[in-house]
């Protein structure tokens, strides 16, 4: 089969796992829909090496605002280890780099050809206003820091497996800019890693995605700017839709309510996670242009990324999206 692969998006927690009927329920998907496997979110515990003949990539843990925690701003007062890693992997920057390094480690076992991570941050205080108080070199310069001293300690001074570095619309890496890869390029200190592009992702950091087809040719014209030479670093792809700018423009208009900047970040992280979801739809495409970013990319590996509640929901959303592509 010539071409990208194409996968799904799945989990490694026993609640994702049973939404599709486990293993058995996995590889049904993919033969059913044609697909080459799937992109595991694997978590702080050993990845499950029952599937690795089926993972092809793998979305390793993200944190919420780890931009925060590596500059010594949080606060964690009543948070434990597991609470502290999913806001921003390590309660000091020692704790981090471990908390990362980690991660990788427990993924080895799965022989991926990539990981995701979130290059990226928001302001767990601002995620409604936006007004974040980072700029896009800050959090790259810190994240770059962050994986040159995980690596430092891996053998060869590298990472396992290529790292996919993925855009968002918060401070970091949000596609937009050729000066963000640039600086990338400058500050890592290993070679193998590349460009995870969320096209969802990309559109919310545009900030004009209303209408499908004038999203796919502002995302074409976002990739033109910042170069070949950076589009040639993407490695993977999730693809999906968001068109969530009337509800950005309408939440920074009216920043963070009194009962959001009253709370603690335990708080902040229930309020948030909703809105984010509402940020950031990933929904299929239903125009067909959406191959062009395909075509326009090339990534090696394409995610059909969807966030559903049940396995029939799954099944709609990659058919519609797979139609796209009729020669595989």
């Amino acid at each position: 089969m010539s071409g990208p692969e194409h996968l799904f998006n799945i989990s490694a927690y026993d609640f994702d796992l049973e939404r599709i009927g486990g293993g058995q329920g996995m590889e049904q998907l993919v033969s059913s829909h044609g697909l080459d496997g799937v992109e595991m979110l694997t978590g702080h515990f050993p990845a499950p090496v029952e599937f690795k003949d089926i993972v092809r990539g793998v979305h390793l843990p993200y944190a919420v605002d780890w931009y925060s925690g590596w500059k010594g701003l949080h606060v964690f007062d009543g948070m434990d280890e597991t609470q502290v890693a999913f806001l921003c992997y390590g309660r000091d920057r020692e704790d981090m780099v471990r908390t990362v390094r980690s991660m990788i480690l427990n993924a080895v076992p799965l022989e991926p050809a990539y990981g995701v991570m979130h290059a990226a941050s928001p302001n767990i205080d601002k995620v409604f206003s936006q007004d974040n108080g980072f700029t896009d070199h800050e959090v790259l310069t810190a994240f770059a820091e962050l994986l040159n001293d995980v690596v430092s300690d891996m053998p060869g001074q590298r990472p396992p497996f290529k790292l996919a570095l993925e855009n968002l619309w918060w401070p970091g890496l949000r596609l937009l800019d050729r000066a963000e890869v640039r600086l990338l390029e400058e500050k890592l200190e290993f070679d193998d890693w590349g460009i995870c592009l969320d096209t969802g992702h990309l559109m919310n950091a545009l900030r004009d995605c209303r209408d499908e087809e004038a999203a796919v040719d502002s995302a074409l014209k976002a990739l033109d700017n910042i170069g070949d030479d950076a589009v040639d670093r993407i490695c993977s792809m999730h693809l999906h839709m968001s068109l969530s700018a009337d509800y950005q423009a309408e939440s920074m208009a009216s920043g963070e309510s009194d009962e959001y900047r009253m709370a603690d970040i335990k708080g902040k992280l229930n309020i948030a996670y909703p809105h984010f979801g509402r940020m950031d739809w990933h929904m299929p495409f239903q125009t067909a242009a959406c191959a062009e970013l395909v075509d326009r990319a090339a990534p090696a590996h394409i995610t059909h990324e969807f966030i559903t509640p049940c396995r029939e929901q799954l099944m709609e959303r990659l058919s519609a999206q797979l139609s796209h592509f009729p020669m595989r």
